[in-house]
């Protein structure tokens, strides 16, 4: 079934980056891509930078060079192009040997965990092409095992990461308020163009004083493990594709709902939505035979996730709600009542598309609710 095309009312350089978001499938979506970037119109500036901003600068390199537009692109533009795409894939490689070398040590100790988000999407997702940005290592641990994990962690060199913060008192606060992490970890290497690893630990699929979780424990029952790109007989245990859903959505619902990670910076970005577009996509199946709907049911998480899907179907044209059958889910006055504070994106009064747009999101402010009385 073909998609819509995305309307260019943002432009055309947002148009490209929604485009790689939710994945060009077709012929029809890749002339569209390739009119744009060939446009006389086309800001480079703006592309760049938007694509920086998401996280797209490898995947944006990646679409431009696999189509052969060396020619077409300004020469300084396609070889930043190439060498932000060629060290991407040599981050990857690091970290995918970290990975492997954590992985072994919580084996060893007989700690039951899995890798979570960008080192299982990068193979599984988005084809080892080298695209997929990631900034850290994740791991998915049951909170009895927050010691040991963090005693296997300083065994491997990593200690945590306040003296590289910029405040470390800060850090080392947010991190005792908030037990669903370890604290987070880091360790110096000797690798060009990669000094250090960053790894971090969760313990819940949602957050600390969450109104709704769905049970770590029972995430980490069952497991798959999936090969690791370039190490012939090494895999890496990863949730069940609900388990991963379901961890992937609430994660971006967090960030999207909640004020703080906009004035950190650190709210939603196209790469988290393209995410969930990958998953569902990939896990059709798994994700329509009844048992992800029982799941978030028997935990009360369909609103939060028919909430991310909504705003997912509105700014992507896709049809997420209808496919998982959640389109009479995700009423947002429940879910204010439930988070005791309105929704950002409504509060400030954008729709999810010009609020990822926009670049000034932390300087609109959602409004006080007005009391009448003294």
């Amino acid at each position: 079934m073909t998609r819509p095309l995305p309307d260019q009312s943002l432009g055309p350089e947002w148009t490209i980056l929604e485009l790689l978001t939710r994945s060009v499938v077709d012929d029809s979506e890749r002339q569209m891509v390739r009119d744009l970037l060939l446009t006389n119109t086309l800001d480079w500036g703006e592309l760049l930078e938007q694509s920086l901003r998401h996280k797209m600068l490898p995947m944006l390199a990646h679409h431009i060079i696999s189509a052969g537009l060396r020619f077409d692109v300004p020469t300084t533009i396609y070889m930043h192009l190439e060498s932000a795409l060629d060290w991407n894939r040599c981050q990857i490689e690091v970290f995918r040997r970290e990975t492997v070398r954590v992985a072994q040590g919580l084996t060893d100790r007989r700690i039951r965990f899995v890798v979570t988000k960008g080192m299982t999407f990068e193979s599984t997702l988005y084809d080892s092409l080298g695209s997929r940005y990631m900034n850290d290592i994740d791991f998915m641990i049951a909170p009895r095992d927050r010691e040991a994990v963090m005693n296997v962690m300083q065994e491997l060199g990593f200690r945590p990461f306040f003296e590289w913060a910029k405040d470390s008192r800060r850090e080392e606060i947010s991190s005792r308020l908030n037990p669903d992490h370890l604290p987070k970890l880091a360790r110096e290497i000797d690798q060009p163009g990669t000094r250090i690893i960053n790894v971090d630990v969760a313990n819940s699929l949602t957050w600390t004083k969450s109104p709704f979780d769905v049970p770590v424990e029972e995430a980490l029952e069952d497991s798959v493990q999936q090969p690791v790109p370039g190490m012939p007989g090494v895999s890496i245990p990863c949730f069940l594709p609900k388990y991963q859903f379901l961890f992937t959505v609430l994660h971006l619902f967090r960030e999207a709902w909640l004020q703080k990670f906009v004035d950190l910076g650190t709210d939603v970005g196209l790469m988290k939505f393209g995410d969930v577009i990958r998953l569902i996509d990939q896990n059709r199946n798994e994700l329509t035979d009844g048992e992800l709907l029982r799941t978030m049911e028997t935990h009360s998480v369909t609103d939060a996730v028919a909430w991310v899907l909504r705003h997912l179907d509105e700014t992507f044209q896709t049809s997420t709600l209808e496919l998982l059958a959640l389109e009479k889910h995700g009423d947002e006055e429940l879910l204010a009542s439930q988070m005791q504070s309105s929704a950002y994106v409504s509060a400030s009064g954008q729709p999810m598309r010009e609020r990822l747009q926009s670049k000034a999101r932390g300087s609109l402010r959602p409004v006080a609710p007005t009391h009448s009385g003294s």
